[in-house]
């Protein structure tokens, strides 16, 4: 059993600070210290900067739109190479349908992904990521998956890896107020069970996974996010 917190408060329109703990790794003590800083008037932009406490490193995130697109790269001072990822994203309509672009890279592992998600209705997606490691062609790798609301209160999504075949199939569900509940099963591997519960100020997360067939092997998690 673990349980997790974060706190944030905002200290002007503009900018918010705060920390983050875990118990397993913290026993209480602060896992990462932030401060976001959100741009006001023109265009979009966000940077976020981050201390991990235990590794004594910082990380920075960058957030910008212009023209329709949104563009985003991350900092790690522990790199030799500073800049970790970079993605962008970007959504057009094709014959009345909306779609949606997102190529990004990562440079620590050096695999780039191109994410492309089309609505084919006001219910029902479809979306197909591939992933490609620039110094290995042979190891392309990707999903497809179909999410689809099957009213206002439920919808289901399938997730199937292109390479091996194995499947995910989540059941999510919207509760009374701002709560909600999704169950994600992957045969032959484990279950999955999100819920969140949220207020004006705070937001609960209960996590729980379950080897699959070794369901008393469960793990518990709890996770705790303020708002002042």
């Amino acid at each position: 059993m673990n349980f997790e917190g974060e706190f944030e408060t905002q200290v002007s329109d503009q900018i918010a600070a705060g920390a983050s703990y875990d118990q397993n790794s913290g026993k209480f003590a602060p896992k990462t210290l932030f401060t976001r800083w959100t741009a006001k008037g023109g265009d979009p932009f966000k940077a976020t900067a981050t201390y991990n406490v235990a590794a004594a490193t910082a990380e920075v995130d960058v957030e910008y739109e212009k023209f329709g697109s949104t563009f985003s790269a991350k900092f790690n001072s522990a790199r030799e190479t500073l800049i970790t990822a970079a993605d962008a994203c970007r959504d057009f309509t094709v014959d009345g349908r909306k779609l949606k672009l997102a190529p990004s890279h990562d440079f620590v592992s050096g695999v780039s992904s191109l994410k492309s998600n089309l609505a084919l209705s006001d219910d029902t997606s479809v979306e197909a990521k591939l992933n490609s490691n620039l110094g290995n062609s042979d190891a392309l790798t990707g999903t497809l998956s179909v999410d689809h609301n099957i009213d206002k209160i439920n919808s289901i999504k399938h997730t199937f890896a292109l390479d091996s075949g194995a499947a995910t199939h989540e059941f999510r569900r919207k509760l009374d107020g701002d709560a909600k509940l999704s169950v994600a099963a992957s045969p032959g591997h484990s279950v999955e069970i999100a819920w969140d519960e949220a207020s004006s100020k705070s937001l609960w997360t209960t996590n729980v996974r379950m080897p699959w067939g070794q369901y008393d092997r469960a793990s518990v998690s709890f996770k705790r996010k303020f708002k002042v």
